[in-house]
């Protein structure tokens, strides 16, 4: 009888660890956690609208010499996302991630399918480190380079906020392309 009770206890405190160990990982986290001590030295914006007669692109491409690399890169800083738990086990079998549903999303008027913010860091090597957060319609995203998927991120008001920003970098773009087209 001892030592059925002795599983029990192990296997409860094992869920409770399991447990503990998901609500932790699903914590509100920023870009810090996702790419700790990432120090960007170059921001890449693509942006994608899609109409009735095909779609638009956009991109921005900014350095920290920008007057708006900073204020963006702090909007960015301070976005919050969870992760669930079953990221996890993407990471550890990557092939899993070919086995899910593509979500079928569409958009209203105006609203922006697809926003990439790609930020790479000089490592003084030839290599750059690199982070790629994106937003499809209501859906937030991260890359983990390392384990080589892609990974859903949740948001309490994602698509309000990613919808937000995705259409201020529209406009700045836009802005970005007059001052191009001027300056030449």
């Amino acid at each position: 009888m001892k030592h059925a009770q002795k599983r029990r206890t192990v296997l409860f405190l094992l869920i409770l660890a399991l447990l503990a160990g998901s609500l932790w990982y699903a914590r509100p986290v920023g870009l810090d956690t996702l790419y700790p001590n990432l120090e960007p030295a170059l921001m890449d914006v693509t942006l994608i609208r899609f109409n009735g007669h095909g779609h638009t692109d956009r991109s921005l491409r900014l350095t920290p010499e920008d007057p708006e690399f900073a204020p963006l890169l702090r909007r960015l800083e301070a976005l919050r996302f969870r992760r669930s738990p079953t990221n996890l086990l993407l990471q550890a079998m990557p092939f899993l991630q070919d086995l899910l549903p593509a979500a079928v999303k569409t958009t209203g008027d105006g609203e922006i399918q697809h926003l990439i913010i790609g930020l790479a860091e000089d490592t003084g090597t030839d290599a750059w480190r690199h982070a790629d957060l994106q937003f499809r319609i209501d859906r937030w995203s991260y890359r983990d380079f390392e384990h080589g998927v892609s990974l859903p991120l949740f948001s309490k008001d994602g698509k309000t906020a990613g919808q937000a920003l995705a259409q201020e970098l529209w406009d700045l773009s836009l802005d970005f392309s007059a001052k191009f087209e001027s300056d030449s």
